[in-house]
């Protein structure tokens, strides 16, 4: 298990959020959850639990859901009532969400370079004009070489197609991680990937935390996984949160029937 030196500061702090959709009532029924600086929060429940659906909403891109009441609240500002304009402004910048399809985050028509310039222009940088800005994207190259992409200068030249899944993947990841955000949330990063990319991914995701302190929420229906990388998780049940604790505490000494149920499940799948 990662331990890491999170701050006892909370960055993000969920209270009693219930999400509606037009034809399914409470399909998150009185959320609260809270992320420390600094820290990796595993969130685990299976397919249906609302994970996704609460991930969306800590972005405020519930559509088609409805926040009926509850608070998210965002480094002191509550992102249930900021307007849409402060909204486009926190995203990407204060808060990321990486989906699970990588390829779904990028846009068939447009090169990755041009991509990752798109992410600088959103800080008011201009990548042509500005010297600076020329180095940062030496960074950029730098990034995506220590994650393991050769030639990164040629890749960026390629379109999204022309990247393999684990490619992508790590792309994602770069710009998560490119403005310093408070809080990157991660849905089901590692699905469908094998295991020796599962293993670069989360090794990746602990270096970029470490490097800039951010709180991540880490979207898994995999416990191995949460207890490689998270200091706590929150267990996740039919659009609440049914436990939560440090891993160690949830995985030796569960309390919840469902957690119960997840971890034994887990123990006659290796048996």
């Amino acid at each position: 298990m990662h331990t890491p030196d999170a701050s006892n500061e909370s960055v993000l702090v969920v209270e009693d959020l219930i999400v509606d959709f037009t034809d399914y009532p409470h399909v998150l029924n009185g959320v609260n959850l809270s992320l420390k600086r600094g820290e990796i929060l595993g969130l685990v429940g299976e397919s249906g639990a609302g994970k996704s659906v609460l991930a969306r909403c800590l972005i405020r891109l519930e559509s088609p859901a409805d926040i009926v009441s509850g608070s998210i609240i965002l480094d002191g500002l509550n992102l249930t009532t900021a307007h849409p304009r402060e909204l486009n402004k926190l995203r990407g910048n204060k808060i990321f969400l990486a989906m699970q399809n990588p390829q779904s985050a990028m846009d068939p028509v447009f090169t990755m370079g041009y991509q990752f310039r798109e992410i600088l222009l959103s800080r008011n940088v201009s990548i042509i004009e500005n010297s600076a800005a020329n180095n940062t994207a030496g960074d950029i190259y730098s990034k995506l070489r220590s994650t393991g992409i050769a030639s990164p200068e040629a890749r960026c030249r390629q379109y999204p197609h022309e990247w393999s899944r684990g490619m992508l993947q790590r792309a994602q990841l770069v710009m998560a991680f490119l403005q310093n955000p408070e809080v990157v949330i991660l849905d089901e990063v590692t699905t469908a990937l094998d295991p020796t990319i599962t293993l670069q991914i989360l090794d990746l995701i602990i270096r970029f935390k470490e490097q800039q302190g951010t709180g991540i929420i880490l979207i898994t229906h995999d416990l191995a996984v949460v207890s490689e990388v998270c200091d706590r998780v929150a267990i996740m049940r039919k659009g609440r949160i049914v436990e939560t604790g440090t891993v160690r505490d949830i995985l030796s000494k569960p309390v919840h029937p469902y957690t119960c149920l997840l971890l034994s499940s887990i123990t006659e799948n290796t048996n």
